[in-house]
């Protein structure tokens, strides 16, 4: 009776850095993808227009203009929230791989925002605009950016160890390997487990 509590208690030991381990990253994903897909709606230039015979105007780009993709990339890094639990071995390690690529990508989008400012615009006179300055908003998406990567790598590295969806409800006689026979689905039904599964 006590290896039968002390296995149970040394599997509980295992598990729990795994799924502090999950829980981290489902964690990171949930907060760089949100952060991320918010701060992609908010205004993230201002500029100038300069116009012939009237005054200049004042302008404001969203991140859905001068970076459009980062808003899709955002999704992709919240679908991990799904996608890491749901997986396990090399699928887990390649969504993992995946979340780490949007991260990177929200970064760089950013980046080029705060440095090329109106030249992200999709417009043909853009190059004209002047006084173009970058908002808080692409500084806030770069940082999501760079914890969505983290994110990622840390699910890539260490996911092996984590726990899987479904794996708590398989019976130990799903394992069962060989020919089955009309008296072995017999005995297996006498075991409790359901040889059609």
């Amino acid at each position: 009776m006590t290896s039968v509590t002390e296995s149970a208690e040394a599997s509980t030991a295992t598990s729990q850095p795994g799924r502090r381990g999950l829980g981290i990253a489902v964690t990171g994903c949930v907060l760089s993808g949100a952060v991320a897909l918010f701060a992609v709606g908010r205004v993230w230039l201002h500029y100038t227009v300069p116009r012939n015979g009237l005054a200049d105007l004042r302008a404001a780009a969203t991140g859905h203009a001068v970076a459009g993709a980062a808003a899709t990339l955002a999704l992709v890094v919240l679908a991990g929230v799904v996608v890491l639990p749901a997986t396990r071995g090399l699928g887990r390690r390649i969504a993992g791989v995946v979340v780490a690529l949007a991260g990177i990508g929200v970064s760089y989008l950013a980046v080029l925002t705060i440095v090329l400012t109106t030249d992200q615009l999709d417009v043909p006179e853009a190059s004209t605009y002047a006084d173009g300055r970058a908002t808080a908003w692409p500084w806030i998406a770069l940082a999501a950016g760079v914890v969505a990567l983290a994110t990622g790598v840390f699910a890539a590295m260490a996911s092996g160890a984590w726990p899987a969806m479904g794996r708590r409800y398989e019976s130990a006689g799903s394992a069962r390997r060989g020919p089955v026979t009309e008296t072995s689905m017999w005995d297996r039904l006498d075991d409790g487990d359901d040889p059609t599964a």
